[in-house]
């Protein structure tokens, strides 16, 4: 994973995955028969621990805790890991993995549900929720690494980044 995140997913080719992994690359390829498939079940592993980080999703909680919820769980997760978060952002961006598995999965779900509710009663009523989730990504990704650099703030950063994404999506 070190690898993706330092190098890029065309920048790593798969003689340094197997050298890194401590395998011959012929066995590499026993387990996975092309490098897209190591890519897309990378992929599977990340967003499963992802989605796993939401397992106490208030489900029942109105559409603004509930994205609260996520923002809170994936800074969590990019501020402790924040080599997971760029390998899923360069597995992403990449176009090699497999469309079904972008759109599926509790943090994905939950951010489409989410951000259609909270931009209905707005102006932005007609943004697609894969832009406003883009977005969301974008500006997660940036506190993640502000935060890294002044953990002091991390509190104030949270609160501040959330406050401007609920008021860009829903002008409130």
């Amino acid at each position: 994973m070190g690898l993706f995140a330092e190098r890029g997913v065309a920048g790593t080719p798969t003689a340094a995955i197997s050298k890194a992994a401590g395998v011959a690359e012929g066995t590499l390829f026993r387990y996975f028969k092309t490098k897209d498939e190591l890519i897309n079940e990378l992929y599977l592993v990340l967003r499963k621990m992802f989605d796993e980080q939401l397992r106490e999703l208030p489900a029942g909680a109105d559409v603004r805790a509930r994205l609260r919820f996520v923002w809170d769980r994936y800074l969590d997760i990019g501020l402790a890991h924040p080599e997971y978060v760029e390998v899923i952002r360069q597995l992403r961006v990449s176009g090699r993995l497999r469309k079904e598995l972008v759109q599926e999965g509790v943090m994905m779900s939950e951010l489409v549900t989410g951000t259609r509710q909270a931009v209905a009663a707005s102006e932005f009523h007609h943004a697609s929720p894969e832009y406003v989730i883009l977005l969301l990504r974008a500006h997660g990704e940036a506190t993640i690494e502000y935060v890294a650099g002044h953990p002091e703030e991390e509190a104030f950063c949270r609160e501040l980044g959330f406050q401007l994404i609920w008021r860009g999506m829903t002008g409130k």
